[in-house]
């Protein structure tokens, strides 16, 4: 499977503004392996993903940020950033 491209929703991106610099780094290195990562279960082990609901999955950022996309095809659209209760609402919305 090749890589997959990144998208990002205005949401996604004003909640990644708002988090600590630790926080952005985590994501920034997140993001860069996801695409390569993604779709094979060996390799992307260690970014945390997990099936939410449908073609909807999160990664871990540290112990209390999830961040929440959607897989479309080829790309992975990331649309939200938020704590487990943040995902939760969410999901039962969708």
């Amino acid at each position: 499977m090749p890589p997959c491209a990144i998208d990002f929703t205005s949401r996604f991106v004003s909640q990644a503004r708002a988090l600590s610099a630790d926080q952005r780094s985590e994501l920034a290195s997140i993001l860069e392996r996801l695409p390569a990562a993604f779709g094979q279960p060996h390799i992307h082990g260690g970014l945390g993903i997990r099936r939410l609901r449908g073609n909807y999955l999160e990664c871990r950022l540290g112990r209390d940020v999830r961040a929440v996309f959607k897989h479309d095809g080829s790309i992975l659209i990331m649309v939200l950033l938020g704590h487990h209760d943040e995902v939760r609402k969410f999901i039962k919305n969708l």
